[in-house]
């Protein structure tokens, strides 16, 4: 049976770190990938495995790349550019009509993933939604993506992971897994519907 991992934060949901750094970027003139690796990779990371508070990585990206803002400030910022991926969504739920089953994994803060679930109201499309926060382990680790397989009883070569973070792929490209980049709508649906004809 096709199994596919699916991510929220840039994918069903539109706005990502991307965003919020490209703000930072526009308004302060910095380098890109400087901020990049400061705000999601630094402090980002870390509190989306429970090192650091959500509190504390806006805090001290603001602090570290010198920003006006505060960290709160900063954190509404990011959370402005939240919105529902609505051609996501509708091909999402017709995959699971077609009886693929799907699970939402994401990584991020308890704070910012109930919040952007509960606004969405994603709970009332898809019955399993997973943050690996509450597992205490790495998005992308081994360890979390055979916990993903043994818990749904898939296996690796009938699992598409799809997520706007390459970098999410390496473990699952080594075990076998399909993995597809998201960029937009129409090239997700016509990879994704080329990966299902093989079942």
């Amino acid at each position: 049976m096709p199994f596919i991992i699916l991510d929220l934060f840039g994918v069903i949901s539109s706005g990502s770190y991307k965003d919020t750094c490209s703000w930072v970027v526009n308004k302060y003139n910095l380098d890109y990938d400087q901020v990049y690796q400061v705000m999601y990779y630094k402090y980002f990371s870390n509190a989306a495995l429970g090192k650091i508070s959500e509190a504390e990585a806006f805090r001290l990206t603001a602090k570290e790349l010198g920003l006006k803002e505060t960290g709160a400030e900063l954190r509404k910022i990011y959370l402005s550019f939240q919105t529902l991926n609505k051609p996501i969504l509708e091909m999402a739920k017709s995959w699971q009509e077609q009886g693929v089953k799907i699970v939402i994994f994401s990584k991020n803060t308890p704070q910012q993933f109930n919040e952007v679930v509960r606004t969405f109201h994603l709970r009332e499309y898809f019955p399993h939604i997973i943050n690996s926060y509450n597992l205490g382990i790495e998005k992308k680790s081994v360890k979390a993506l055979r916990y993903l397989l043994t818990k749904f009883k898939a296996k690796a070569k009938e699992t598409l992971m799809i997520d706007d973070q390459a970098y999410n792929f390496v473990n699952a490209d080594k075990m076998g897994m399909t993995t597809i980049l998201y960029k937009n709508p129409g090239q997700l649906k016509k990879e994704v519907n080329s990966w299902l004809k093989g079942f």
